[in-house]
């Protein structure tokens, strides 16, 4: 028999409900002032393969109980952050980078590092007949600590970004709002590079639109130059934008319909109501 000891019942009950699903123990109950949970072996597996089987468990309730109290308390006491909003915000973010794999971060934090780091040290710490999850909480954790501090400043970075992005495009959605339209109607053409249609069906050049972004000082929004897909629609400023595509979520869709929000419409590419040489 094995016995687990949680000082919180809600953790004691997490436990119990897993302990449950898995066949080879049998799990019992018992409140004491140390919330014990029983477990008996009712196969015969080797030490190793106990472990395997009982180090994810402890991980698991500890994932559910106390990662997200212990991001805050990272946020607060680490980085400083006071806002409630902030941590939440950042918290978010930081489960979303445990969860998932993020590309972005590849190099530095893999898919699901943390979680690994974490059952490894509960398995390292599982004695023969008893097992006190909150003396492993407060005294072995101190890698994992480390490694998930990383990970929140990660997602502070992150946060950042996004507070950033959000401030172009509140700049550029003032701008397009003050300023007077170039045309009432155009119809853009999702593709490699968005070709855009006056409203009578006549497409716009590359020539076209450099003379009127000659007349715009585009690079006040950090814009590249030789952005093609977004700063025309900027500079054009129309008061309706049809787009034509089979993607709605494509970043640079997104971005245009973020910026111009009940002022564009997205439509199935064979609504496009004008003859293109590719529909051939």
């Amino acid at each position: 028999m094995l016995e687990v000891y949680f000082e919180q019942d809600n953790e004691a009950e997490v436990f119990y409900q897993l302990a449950k699903q898995v066949d080879q123990w049998k799990a019992t109950r018992k409140r004491t002032k140390k919330n014990l949970v029983q477990l008996h072996l009712l196969e015969d597996l080797n030490w190793g393969e106990r472990k395997n089987q009982l180090a994810p468990l402890l991980s698991m309730v500890f994932i559910q109980c106390r990662e997200l109290p212990m991001i805050q308390h990272i946020l607060m006491k680490k980085y400083y952050f006071s806002s409630e909003e902030e941590i939440e915000r950042i918290t978010a973010i930081a489960r979303s980078l445990l969860e998932k794999d993020e590309s972005v971060y590849e190099d530095r934090i893999h898919q699901h590092e943390l979680r690994d780091t974490l059952t490894t040290i509960f398995s390292m710490q599982i004695d023969a007949s008893f097992i006190r999850f909150d003396s492993i909480v407060h005294f072995r954790l101190h890698h994992y600590i480390d490694q998930l501090t990383e990970m929140v400043g990660l997602a502070i970075d992150e946060f950042k970004r996004e507070e950033e992005y959000q401030d172009f495009i509140h700049s550029i959605r003032e701008f397009v709002r003050r300023k007077s339209p170039e045309e009432e109607v155009v119809h853009v053409l999702q593709g490699e590079r968005f070709q855009i249609f006056r409203d009578n069906g006549e497409l716009y050049t590359i020539e076209d639109l450099q003379q009127v972004k000659s007349r715009f000082p585009l690079f006040i929004f950090g814009l590249e130059q030789e952005e093609w897909d977004i700063s025309p629609l900027i500079m054009l400023a129309p008061n309706h934008i049809h787009m034509y595509g089979e993607d709605q979520t494509e970043s640079r869709t997104h971005t245009i319909m973020t910026i111009f929000q009940e002022r564009c419409s997205f439509y199935p590419t064979d609504y496009f109501p004008f003859y293109h040489a590719s529909f051939k």
